[in-house]
């Protein structure tokens, strides 16, 4: 959502100058007895004057604004995606973290040297790493054997790591195809 928030702040920012720079023009027209300058907006008044609140168009636009609205609402109070997980530190004053790619590389870099894996995938998310291992055996009885040794090397390399919220971690062992 931050990717959209910043163009939209952008396009009502610059929608709410223009507003304001018409309002002033038509302002200063209106002071010294001219026509409407940019906007015609004396058709817009006599229509407020003839439309009551309980009419059709009212009520449809004033729906159509809070549908809009609370999908915003909702969207901006969904949590955002963690880049950076925050590393412990002894100093309040220092921020530290690592981003989630880098939590991916070292742990995959951790399984990956382990013998009998081949291949190894790792994704972090908020409270977990998955890593997806392939082994170099054929047999899947061979290579659930290498579950608790990728368990344990990548739970070590998170806990090395000294995140202030370690993440689980998640471990699934496949056998080389054939």
């Amino acid at each position: 959502m931050r990717l959209l928030n910043r163009p939209l702040a952008f396009v009502l920012a610059v929608a709410l100058a223009a507003a304001g720079a018409i309002v002033v023009v038509e302002v200063i027209a209106f002071a010294v007895n001219a026509d409407p300058v940019i906007v015609h907006w004396p058709t817009w008044v006599s229509w407020a004057r003839r439309t009551q609140w309980n009419d059709a168009v009212i009520k449809t636009w004033a729906i159509v604004l809070i549908v809009v609205g609370a999908a915003l609402l909702l969207l901006e109070l969904k949590p955002r995606r963690v880049i950076r997980l925050k590393v412990q530190s002894k100093h309040d004053a220092t921020d530290a973290a690592l981003t989630r790619a880098g939590l991916s590389g070292a742990v995959r870099a951790a399984v990956l040297d382990i013998d009998g894996v081949s291949k190894a995938a790792v994704s972090v998310r908020r409270r977990s790493v998955s890593v997806a291992a392939t082994s170099a055996a054929r047999s899947q009885e061979t290579a659930q054997e290498l579950t608790a040794p990728v368990t344990q090397a990548a739970e070590e390399r998170v806990a090395a790591l000294q995140l202030k919220h370690a993440p689980r971690v998640k471990v699934r062992i496949a056998s080389r195809s054939n």
